[in-house]
């Protein structure tokens, strides 16, 4: 009985202690636009282009305007908001949210199969991008919503798991250990048992056959952007094969940030595609209406960018011409200087005077 009481206890300790943290959305925003107004990022005056692709068009035109437009862009695009929306069910289970900030939409999320209804909420939504392609957008399962997301994969017949955090991030639990870490172990989650085929470090060898493929990228900052989108597009390119048999889960920590940069690259780059023209702007806002915050800051709104030059480098040989190579330097620039910012807000907050 004692032992039950301390498990009770322990447990009702790290439900307040999550219901308590937030990702701290609207401080971002603050730390962005700071950066954001700067004079270093001047506008670079477009020039005509004779090329006749027109989605090198449309990208070499961005690179050619530079920076500084993009970083005005996302400063509307964060606040979108898709109308009328609802969060019921969100508000309504606390304890399988894993942030307060970072609502569920009511009217895209994924409802838990063969559940009665008082029990079949998981903090997941759909987004439906062109060309038919289904992603279930979700948060880093909580130890509570292990057995849940299972549940979730086994009955929509995930294809794939695309994993975008890793376990601890800076000393701070960011998703629940959902899977067996070894070789050859395995685990049950409710009625559910999951086998680690096989386990490695690069591209090739994180390939995990579970009930599903698991493609982990546990590298990306939080709230932050990879220097290079060249592994993304080489994820997504594994990817297009198994997206024609069933939905892909992405997932980071809050399932908006890293997530929804994933998912909006991936629709941008099948703009590209079908139209030879994308608009950043209203990519993110249409991952917006089904996934709610997604893209959760500038920096990853620019790694879309940087993520549709590296396609066409690699499928349509984009020219390193000077404005492409001025656009990467800004990015790596931006990069390096918001990236020190964040280190220094936090140890600031770890070490207050």
């Amino acid at each position: 009985m004692e032992k039950e009481k301390r498990t009770k206890e322990k447990s009702s300790r790290q439900r307040k202690k999550r219901n308590e943290r937030k990702t701290y959305i609207k401080d971002e925003a603050v730390k962005e636009t700071d950066v954001a107004n700067s004079s270093e990022y001047k506008d670079i005056v477009p020039v005509s282009d004779k090329i006749g692709d027109n989605a090198l068009q449309c990208v070499r035109s961005i690179c050619r305007k530079g920076l500084r437009p993009i970083l005005k862009d996302f400063s509307s695009v964060r606040k979108f908001l898709p109308p009328k929306m609802t969060t019921i069910m969100f508000d309504r289970y606390p304890a399988k949210n894993r942030y307060t900030d970072v609502m569920c939409l009511d009217k895209t999320r994924v409802i838990l199969k063969d559940r009665p209804k008082n029990n079949d909420y998981i903090h997941a939504n759909w987004v439906n991008l062109s060309n038919n392609k289904r992603y279930i957008c979700t948060q880093g399962p909580l130890d509570e919503t292990i057995e849940d997301f299972w549940w979730m994969i086994f009955k929509e017949e995930v294809q794939a798991i695309v994993m975008l955090c890793d376990f601890i991030e800076d000393g701070e639990s960011k998703c629940a250990e959902y899977y067996p870490l070894t070789a050859g172990e395995k685990v049950q989650y409710g009625g559910i048992t999951v086998k680690n085929e096989k386990d490695g470090e690069n591209l090739e060898s994180i390939i995990c056959q579970i009930i599903s493929v698991r493609l982990e990228w546990s590298t990306w900052p939080d709230r932050s952007s990879p220097r290079s989108g060249a592994l993304l597009v080489t994820l997504l390119m594994k990817l297009k094969t198994l997206q024609e048999k069933g939905p892909i889960t992405v997932h980071c920590s809050a399932g908006i940030g890293r997530t929804g940069t994933f998912c909006a690259v991936d629709h941008a780059i099948s703009r590209l595609n079908e139209d030879g023209i994308v608009s950043p702007p209203d990519i993110v806002k249409e991952i917006r209406r089904q996934r709610l915050h997604s893209v959760q800051s500038v920096l990853q709104y620019l790694f879309i960018h940087i993520c549709l030059i590296e396609y066409l480098q690699s499928v349509k040989s984009l020219p390193q011409d000077s404005f492409t190579r001025r656009f990467r330097r800004d990015y790596e620039k931006y990069l390096k200087k918001f990236t020190e910012r964040l280190a220094r807000d936090k140890q600031q907050t770890s070490n207050p005077a």
